[in-house]
């Protein structure tokens, strides 16, 4: 990995490089422009609209600020993806070159205006060096775009980056052997997450969207009795189905039983320890199995016309069970262990949690998943840095977001110019859906004396030049290197 080393580089042109489909900067970024901003309407529109609807917004949602919020972020995320290769093209013209020195004081998008109106035959090496080609580009191009999308999104998105150029970064030491892997590492770093998160919901400690989810998660009974809300015991209607089974005399036998079950006297919940863990597993169980099945329904509505056991296999799929098993598990391994450790001990503690949660957790052996590890993680550093700020302890850091969107994104662009084959399967995916397979149709043998694998993911492939803008050919690459 030739980041810190002697700087290497490359003769090319960026047609020949990047945008292999036209000899066209202008039309290239045009190109991209296209394709991203059909993908982000896609995207944003849908995404929106569904939270909209699980929100229960009101009217004037959904005619005032849905469109609003819906054009912000497509805007954002078409620039994001058309100024980097915009980008890629506009250092050439600006240097003629690519500097692994210049890799982290090149986030400036003013450069774009500089290089509107410099000569093209101001160039000082006409070449490109290893990180300049895709971390530079990238990082000009994320700054914009993470300055035009809502202040609201930053955080999340810069969480989301940085998840995955974390995991990114993993593959890329464990590809290149100079670390082991983790036998169920994520599920680990999940564990370990999951105890502190949980400790800190025993001793009421979070803020109230965090408080909220992992009340949702595992209950309110863990709280501390002054962070509990009484709600009015009213009857829910529900679906025919289940109030019919819920009415059932079998199903109020058991429910009896369960709820007769001894309590300890320290417990706040309602009915006995068993009745407690057993409805806690199977309400989240059937939740993660609905959420799940319906995302493979979704997934399985274009082949419904075609093949309609389609439908069948999406929702007996062996993933819908496995979310199920993970949050199932989770809430009630959390609460099992809590009512063990009060019945041991004779005594409730906030420390309890702490155990709980770390057991718990090992509940994504069901449905690991590194982006969730991740993802808890880094919301989990969040937490802990706002708790130091606000003792005093850490520095407030302004635009962090911003800073760590713009260098996680350049970070990734950065491998999939160079090692697409170490990002995570599915945002490699997402980076040719969403650039209508731009990124895909660099040649990157051209980068190979710059890293060696950088061919890997397509070793064969080869563009198909207009040979009136290049003179380069296989035969003669073959020559040169």
């Amino acid at each position: 990995m030739a980041v810190l080393g002697k700087p290497k580089s490359v003769t090319c042109t960026c047609y020949e490089l990047g945008h292999t489909w036209t000899p066209s900067c202008l039309r290239a970024s045009t190109d991209v422009l296209v394709e991203v901003l059909k993908q982000a309407l896609k995207i944003y529109g849908t995404l929106y609209t569904v939270a909209g609807i699980l929100k229960k917004r009101d009217l004037r949602y959904f005619k005032e600020k849905l469109l609003r919020e819906i054009a912000q972020s497509v805007l954002f995320l078409t620039t994001n993806g058309t100024l980097f290769i915009s980008f890629f093209c506009i250092w050439r013209k600006l240097a003629g070159f690519y500097s692994s020195y210049c890799t982290f004081l090149c986030g400036i998008p003013a450069c774009a205006m500089s290089v509107s109106v410099e000569r093209s035959d101001r160039k000082l090496l006409g070449r490109f060096f290893y990180s300049t080609t895709g971390f530079v580009a990238a990082a000009s191009a994320s700054l914009t775009a993470i300055l035009l999308e809502r202040k609201s999104r930053r955080g999340l998105l810069a969480i989301y980056m940085a998840n995955v150029a974390t995991e990114t970064a993993y593959r890329m030491v464990l590809s290149r052997g100079w670390i082991k892997p983790v036998k169920h590492g994520e599920v680990l770093l999940f564990s370990i997450a999951s105890a502190i998160y949980l400790y800190f919901f025993r001793k009421g400690h979070l803020a109230e969207q965090t408080k909220g989810a992992l009340s949702f998660l595992v209950g309110k009974d863990e709280l501390p009795i002054t962070e509990r809300e009484e709600r009015p015991n009213h009857r829910r209607h529900g679906n025919a189905l289940i109030s019919r089974l819920s009415e059932s005399s079998t199903f109020q036998r058991i429910n009896k039983s369960l709820q007769t079950t001894p309590k300890h006297f320290l417990c706040q919940h309602s009915h006995g320890c068993v009745h407690y863990v057993t409805k806690s597993f199977i309400k989240m169980f059937g939740l993660g199995y609905l959420v799940q099945g319906g995302v493979k329904l979704l997934g399985a509505l274009p082949r419904i016309y075609r093949n309609p056991s389609a439908v069948w296999h999406a929702i007996k799929h062996q993933d819908n069970f496995k979310l199920g098993a993970f949050l199932g598990c989770f809430s009630a391994i959390f609460k099992i262990v809590n009512c063990l450790l009060r019945w041991l001990r004779n005594k409730d503690s906030e420390v309890h949690g702490l155990l709980a949660g770390f057991l718990a957790g090992w509940s994504m052996l069901w449905y690991k998943s590194s982006t969730i590890a991740l993802y808890t993680a880094y919301k989990l550093a969040e937490v802990l840095y706002f708790k130091g700020i606000s003792k005093g302890l850490l520095p407030y850091i302004r635009c962090a977001d911003i800073i760590i969107y713009s260098i996680s994104t350049a970070f990734v662009f950065h491998v999939a110019v160079f090692e697409p084959h170490n990002l995570r399967p599915a945002y490699w995916n997402f980076l040719l859906k969403v650039t209508g397979n731009k990124f895909g149709t660099m040649n990157r043998r051209l980068l190979v004396p710059l890293y060696k694998d950088a061919a890997r993911i397509a070793p064969d492939f080869w563009p198909d030049y207009d040979m009136r803008y290049t003179s380069l050919t296989k035969d003669s690459l073959l020559r040169r290197s």
